[in-house]
């Protein structure tokens, strides 16, 4: 399996449209053949930089995601929307394992200062 994680910063005035073009990609390689998953994020402290998490099932499936239309179109019309450095990782999975949790987490209940108690 191969991760790639991209960054990409946007304007902050061109922010729906860099996002709406951001999930039309996804969408396409969503249904390219080995094709994992294909996430999409808004980075909680800073909503002008949009996470992308890719997962291919090998390095085949992501060099022809590279070699797509939609990809090529995308590449074509973000660069005027992008405000910032773009930064992507590639993550080479050699193994997965998955373990399962055995212990649930204690409930925490938290007290505000008006006395509401959230669960």
């Amino acid at each position: 399996m191969v991760i790639v994680k991209g960054l990409i910063p946007v304007r902050d005035d061109l922010r729906d449209d860099a996002l709406a073009l951001i999930q039309t990609l996804a969408r396409e390689a969503r249904l390219e053949e080995g094709c994992v998953s294909y996430e999409v994020y808004v980075q909680a402290d800073s909503p002008r930089i949009i996470m992308l998490w890719q997962q291919w099932r090998n390095l085949d499936a992501l060099e022809r995601h590279f070699d797509s239309d939609h990809l090529d179109d995308f590449l074509d019309r973000i660069p005027d929307m992008i405000d910032g450095e773009v930064h992507s990782l590639r993550f080479d999975v050699t193994g997965e394992e998955e373990d399962e949790i055995e212990d649930t987490p204690p409930r925490l209940d938290m007290v505000l200062g008006d006395d509401t108690v959230l669960h």
